[in-house]
């Protein structure tokens, strides 16, 4: 695609609280086009501006899914995921603590809407906890990886293009999929609709005052661009829930760098890269959490239910 091709209409509002004024913030290079990303003076979420077109965002989901790194064969998922538990871990947690929230007003069949479901670590963690999961997802080569996981397919669209008729659910999950959107609240808004008056809604973005972004600006990786197009603050996340009609319940922040960060570097293999990744999994504990407990984590959870 075209540098020209590649941008859609430039914004004047923040697309999580709305507030207009956006401030030039950051401009990343990427084999050879800029990307600026503005801020909000209001709620500090970040985005693109402009942001992708929506041809280019649908051409990329619907092919890899998130993007050329994504591995290709369900034997390279499985063993990446064994070498760094990520998904595994975080689709417990997110599900675990959405059961609790549900408590036992919520007996009887449960039904779970995986958005965006990827290679559907957090539709088997649903399923895991006894409900009945729905995914959607458009990306072919991680749904065929999803089937050999969880033994069905899920739909193969994107969440804004079906027609869920009068369906409703008890928990949808969206994780890592809000800061991929274009307009995050007339998603959240359709969620919202999705939801059954005391469901939850199971949310994981990054964190837009993460150390990574801190430290590095423009020269992190961890900023995602382009596919990346809102960056959000905590105060923005729920900002744009609440204009969807969502109470935030709980919010955290949690980090968690690959074990293999060091290893890939100096290309070992074999023993010596399990000696390094163990090391380097205890030595990032501690300053990891200090930095979630400062609101610098590199990523965020929020649950949040419907509110009349």
């Amino acid at each position: 695609m075209a540098p020209a091709e590649l941008f859609g209409e430039s914004l004047s509002a923040c697309p999580a609280c709305g507030t207009s004024g956006l401030q030039p913030w950051l401009r990343q290079e990427i084999a050879g086009i800029a990307f600026t990303l503005d801020k909000c003076p209001a709620c500090g979420t970040g985005c693109l501006n402009p942001p992708p077109a929506p041809t280019y965002l649908k051409s990329l989901y619907g092919s890899t899914g998130h993007g050329a790194k994504s591995l290709t064969s369900f034997e390279a998922v499985l063993a990446a995921e064994r070498e760094f538990p990520n998904s595994t871990v975080d689709a417990a947690s997110m599900v675990r603590y959405a059961q609790k929230l549900l408590g036992p007003g919520h007996a009887g069949e449960r039904l779970a809407l995986d958005i965006g479901s990827g290679y559907g670590f957090f539709s088997k963690a649903a399923l895991n906890q006894g409900f009945s999961v729905t995914a959607v997802n458009p990306a072919g080569l991680e749904n065929r990886i999803f089937r050999q996981l969880n033994g069905f397919e899920p739909v193969p669209q994107f969440f804004e293009e079906v027609d869920w008729g009068a369906r409703k659910f008890d928990l949808v999950i969206l994780s890592q999929i809000l800061e991929h959107l274009l307009d995050p609240l007339r998603v959240l808004v359709k969620i919202k609709n999705l939801l059954k008056p005391a469901g939850v809604a199971a949310i994981a973005v990054p964190n837009v005052d993460a150390i990574l972004i801190k430290i590095l600006r423009s020269q992190s990786s961890f900023l995602g661009l382009p596919e990346h197009v809102i960056h959000f603050s905590r105060k923005g996340l729920n900002a744009v829930l609440q204009r969807a009609g969502f109470a935030v319940i709980h919010h955290r922040y949690y980090s968690r760098i690959p074990y293999y960060a060091i290893s890939n570097r100096l290309n070992l293999q074999g023993t010596p890269r399990k000696l390094v990744n163990h090391c380097f999994r205890i030595c990032q504990w501690l300053p990891l959490t200090v930095c979630n407990w400062a609101g610098l984590g590199l990523f965020q959870n929020a649950w949040a239910a419907p509110q009349d």
